[in-house]
This record gives structure tokens, sequence and C-alpha cells, in this order.
């Protein structure tokens, strides 16, 4: 099962919530997580052709009559009404499996360097079990120089760093595997770091700037 990484936006206030009822954490992270995908759902739906919606949206609704998906959207809603009282919770981020590449390419290890780039891999541990440890939290003060160290951050030279067969030998998360040419998969890597990196630098420097900390876990 694939190890998919999470970021989420929390205010002071919703961090001092959480620190004192840890056991809101996985509700927070069930709820986070199923609006995302909801979110990315309908904006799939929404580029699709007349036809090609009318089918998804068929099929959806005979998948969401099983009594699995039920479930699920049962616990959802019931996160959701768990955590209410914490107010509006931002949007989070999913760095799907390329979160330990990230970390990689930032900080040259594939472990904690006890350094500002650090952050996917470190923070304060809060709550249960998420499937891959719980969930850690970073202060304000923490996202704040994470998002220093991420703005001044080359992505050309983060380009470079991409070598799959270093990558392989020291055991990063999710590289690829198969008989293809090295070359085409170091380009696909590329490629996705880019997107990723992207997408991370933009999240953390928004949520620096709202004076926001992090959650980070993994599912």
């Amino acid at each position: 099962m694939s190890m998919i990484c999470w970021l989420l936006g929390l205010t002071p206030t919703q961090i001092s919530a959480l620190r004192a009822a840890p056991s809101l954490v996985s509700n927070v992270a069930m709820a986070a997580q199923g609006a995302e995908r909801k979110a990315r759902f309908e904006e799939l739906i929404n580029r699709m052709t007349p036809e090609r919606r009318r089918q998804v949206e068929t099929n959806r609704a005979t998948s969401e009559a099983s009594a699995a998906v039920n479930l699920l959207q049962a616990r959802i809603a019931e996160a959701g009404e768990r955590i209410a009282a914490l107010g509006p919770i931002e949007h989070a981020l999913s760095l799907e499996k390329s979160w330990h590449m990230l970390h990689f390419l930032l900080t040259g290890r594939v472990d904690p360097s006890g350094i500002p780039g650090d952050l996917l891999l470190t923070g304060e541990a809060l709550g249960e079990d998420l499937g891959y440890g719980p969930a850690r939290l970073h202060s304000n003060t923490t996202t704040r120089e994470f998002s220093r160290f991420i703005e001044t951050q080359d992505l050309a030279a983060l380009q470079a760093r991409v070598d799959l067969e270093d990558m392989s030998e020291r055991v990063v998360y999710a590289m690829p595997e198969g008989a293809g040419p090295r070359g085409v998969y170091e380009d696909e890597l590329r490629n996705e770091a880019t997107r990723y990196f992207l997408l991370l630098r933009d999240y953390v420097c928004k949520m620096s700037e709202k004076g926001n900390g992090l959650l980070v876990w993994l599912s």
C-alpha cells in the first residue's frame, strides 16, 4: 500500500486545541482528506465532455450505493462534526508518493538531518497512528523557517540532483523499477519533482503568510 503524505495548515488556535485534545487529530486528517479528494473529483468532472461526465456520474452513483462507500462517507461526515468547534479548516495538500524524493532533493539525505528542510520528516508527534505513525505538528515559527528555506531553493539545481541510481541505492521511497531506460525514468522524476516542489513551496508560503502552522501525516 502506498504511503501518501498530506499537509494541512492550522491556525495557532487550532494547534492549541489539538494539543489539548489529541484524539481530534485523526478526525482532522480524515475530514481534510475527504474534502480534498472530493474537490479533486469535482475538478476532474468539470473538465470532462458532457457525455463522459454522464458516464462517470452514473458509475459514481453505482459505487456510492455500496456499503463500503456509505460507511466511509459516514465516517468522514462524523469526523467533520467532531471537529466543527475548530472552525473552518484549510484545504489539505497531498504530495502523493513524492514526499520522500522531495525531502532527499531538498536535504541530500533520506533521514532527518537537523535543518529547516526536514519538515516533511519531523515534527511534534500528536494523536493516534494514522497508518504510518501519528501526525506531526509544526508551529507557525517552524513553518515560517521552512518557508524561508524552500523559497531559497533553485528549481534547476533541484532538478539536477535527480539521479535514479543514487536515489535507488539510498532507498528513496517510490523509485521506479523495471527495464525502461534510465534517462526516461529520470525525466519523469524531474517532472514529478518539479510539480510537487512548486505545490509544496506555494502551499507552505501561503500558510506562513497567514501565520499558520502545519500538520503533516502519512496515510
